[in-house]
């Protein structure tokens, strides 16, 4: 019989990456998505300083990087949050719309 050790579901927080970037000058918000293998189903939401989902997508990277632009128009201003899901990780940023 051989023994192999356990894996969590969940990517170690160094292989996984997710960043924002809303800068006031810009019309977009850019939301940088970095897994360390292909990151197969994903689902992007983001929510307002209520709690309110305001953008919702769901799709399918077959890559380990994901890149989307989101036009600012679409957001209330103020403070927000973009939640990123997939089979490795779940990550939660802040970040302010200007």
């Amino acid at each position: 019989m051989l023994a192999a050790p356990a894996f969590s579901a969940l990517a170690p927080a160094e292989k996984s990456s997710v960043s924002v970037e809303c800068v006031k000058g810009s019309g977009l918000i850019q939301v940088n998505i970095e897994n360390h293998r292909k990151i197969g189903n994903v689902v992007i939401e983001v929510r307002d300083a209520k709690g309110d989902v305001v953008y919702r997508e769901e799709g399918k990277a077959l890559t380990g990087e994901l890149v989307r632009r989101l036009d600012k128009g679409m957001f209330p201003n103020g403070p927000a949050t973009v939640t990123v899901e997939s089979r490795d990780f779940r990550i939660t940023r802040a970040f302010e719309v200007k």
